[in-house]
């Protein structure tokens, strides 16, 4: 069986989303799609038509890219008043010879959230700590093992249920099915999760539009999370108040001429536009990066206060994704900031070498260790639907990208 998966990330500036084939161990990134957003606001819903209309556009591309329909998604949905709590579950092994299968353990963790998750409130994440069998030995992962009784402890994670409605009913009115959640801090970690971050404690600070979601990791664990009001688009603000630039120049300028360091940047450099006043003006790419780079300081410097306020424990890492970490010269400014800790979330796959994928990427990474975990089998892709892909792929011809990657994965 073919093991294909897709995932969007509904953000305040862009949707992104995103189709992989696993094969062999190895995760393929088959199509993604970008659109700007509509009807958000610091990552939730306002206006359902206008985020609806957003979310076909990205879908249709996605599909156009795949030659198929998308009839099945995992959905990112927002964290905003998050809850936090760790519990505790047991249950008696049952199967032949009192093996621990992926059943018995999905049993014991489903059997802690009873009292422990509020009414209005929808549980997004069971995140295992540690186990024991028999009340005695202390296991990570108990699938395989021998004994009569498996106990849990593990840090569950809610959000209130118009969060997660909001997402699902839209998507689910267009004719897709959700089949599973999750929010961003956990989707991106899993984006760049492995044997030595498990080790530590890692903060991870995803900077969007309009507010910074800043979590705590510990040994793969989330165990803090905070939302700041502060984003990508105090640098706009910045440009505009200096520049007396509208909403779409200031974005322009940032995202066409900005530099986050002003090493990076080159006073020779000079560019004429005419603001909202109607006055014809030069910016020079310096002073520029000096706003830029005042701004950004202030947003790690706000970022760093909050780690601070959300934990006293030593961190490892300090790990920035968004948007913004394409910016030339963003890489050194985080080291200025953070120094040793500090370093860009990056992703090293191909088709998506962009950061800002890193949720949406690793919303599917985490759908697949659950089903490991659970020692599930799941395609949201039928044989039929592959072979529409592969047809659009003869027709598309074995030039393109997308065809290169089928012909590679699927013959």
């Amino acid at each position: 069986m073919r093991k294909i998966y897709t995932s969007i990330d509904i953000g305040t500036d862009e949707i992104k989303a995103i189709t992989v084939e696993e094969y062999n161990d190895k995760i393929n990134v088959l199509a993604t799609a970008e659109t700007p957003t509509k009807g958000v606001k610091k990552g939730l819903i306002v206006d359902a038509n206008l985020i609806t209309n957003s979310i076909k556009k990205a879908i249709k591309i996605l599909e156009s890219k795949l030659g198929t329909k998308v009839e099945q998604i995992i959905a990112v949905v927002p964290s905003n008043n998050i809850d936090i709590n760790i519990t505790m579950g047991e249950v008696s092994v049952n199967t032949e010879n009192n093996i621990i299968d992926g059943e018995t353990i999905f049993n014991c963790l489903q059997k802690s959230l009873k009292g422990h998750v509020e009414k209005d409130m929808e549980v997004v994440s069971i995140m295992p700590i540690e186990y024991k069998i028999n009340n005695e030995k202390k296991v990570k992962n108990p699938l395989g093992l021998v004994g009569e009784k498996l106990s849990s402890k593990q840090v569950v994670v809610s959000v209130p249920k118009k969060n997660v409605y909001s997402v699902v009913g839209i998507l689910e009115n267009l004719g897709i099915e959700v089949v599973d959640i999750v929010i961003s801090s956990i989707a991106d970690y899993y984006a760049i999760k492995n044997s030595e971050y498990d080790k530590e404690i890692i903060a991870l600070a995803n900077i969007g539009k309009e507010k910074s979601v800043i979590s705590i990791f510990n040994k793969g664990i989330l165990i803090k999370e905070k939302i700041i009001s502060q984003g990508g688009n105090s640098i706009d603000e910045a440009i505009s108040f200096n520049f007396k630039t509208d909403d779409k120049q200031s974005k322009e300028i940032k995202e066409k001429y900005g530099v986050a360091n002003r090493k990076y940047s080159d006073s020779d450099e000079n560019y004429e536009i005419t603001n909202r006043l109607d006055q014809k003006i030069t910016i020079n790419q310096y002073v520029l990066s000096e706003i830029i780079e005042f701004k950004l300081l202030e947003v790690l410097k706000n970022i760093k206060n909050e780690i601070n306020n959300l934990t006293n424990r030593e961190i490892s890492y300090i790990m920035v994704t968004g948007a913004i970490d394409s910016m030339l010269g963003f890489n050194a400014l985080i080291e200025d900031a953070y120094g040793r800790q500090g370093q860009i979330l990056t992703i090293n796959i191909i088709g998506i070498r962009d950061s800002k994928y890193s949720t949406s990427y690793g919303a599917i990474k985490y759908f697949i260790e659950k089903l490991n975990l659970r020692e599930k089998e799941y395609t949201m892709m039928t044989e039929e639907k592959v072979e529409e892909m592969l047809k659009a792929r003869k027709r598309m011809g074995t030039g393109s990208v997308l065809g290169k990657i089928f012909g590679r994965i699927f013959e």
